[in-house]
């Protein structure tokens, strides 16, 4: 079920680790969002298309026990730049469609805000989880400026830890100018 719910999404606190790299993420227009790699993890930047958001798919040391995918939206005129209300009722709605899987009665939305940002998550256990899927889920959203950065966090064995990590690095998301090419 988890599987099939960082599909859906895609379609619509602990010290940081020791670093490996700075990760950037390109966003046609606008400024780079860029995030803290933890040593030892990998990133790919998938884009179908140049003018759609990319999803960046993270993976731990080992990505059958971690997968962190992180899509950044920017509003389409006229839309607005997200407001903390917006983030909670987009995470809430992913919070109930996910609850019928889930061990826990109650998925309880924790905040991710941090300086110039609001955003909310949560974190469910998969009672039957998929063959070859993910057992626990850590799902939710971060207003970055104008973009809205919908994140899933997918982990099997122990998760605590490795979920941790990747909230870390989603605190360290920030903007940059973007690089020119030479």
């Amino acid at each position: 079920m988890f599987k099939s719910a960082a599909a859906s999404l895609l379609a619509l606190s602990l010290a940081l680790p020791a670093l490996a790299a700075e990760l950037r993420v390109p966003l046609p227009g606008r400024d780079d969002l860029v995030m803290d790699l933890p040593e030892g993890w990998h990133a790919q930047i998938r884009r179908p298309r140049p003018e759609l958001p990319p999803t960046v798919e993270i993976t731990g040391a080992d990505a059958a026990a971690l997968q962190v995918l992180v899509t950044p939206i920017w509003p389409v005129a006229p839309a607005q730049t997200p407001t903390a209300n917006d983030i909670r009722a987009l995470v809430q709605g992913a919070a109930d469609r996910a609850r019928p899987r889930a061990v826990e009665a109650e998925l309880k939305l924790s905040d991710l805000a941090a300086t110039g940002r609001h955003g909310y998550y949560f974190s469910a256990t998969d009672r039957t989880p998929e063959p070859g899927g993910f057992r626990h889920l850590t799902q939710g959203a971060v207003a970055e400026g104008e973009l809205r950065v919908s994140f899933t966090i997918l982990a099997n064995g122990e998760a605590d830890e490795p979920t941790s990590q990747a909230l870390a690095l989603l605190r360290s998301m920030r903007r940059a100018p973007a690089h020119k090419a030479p």
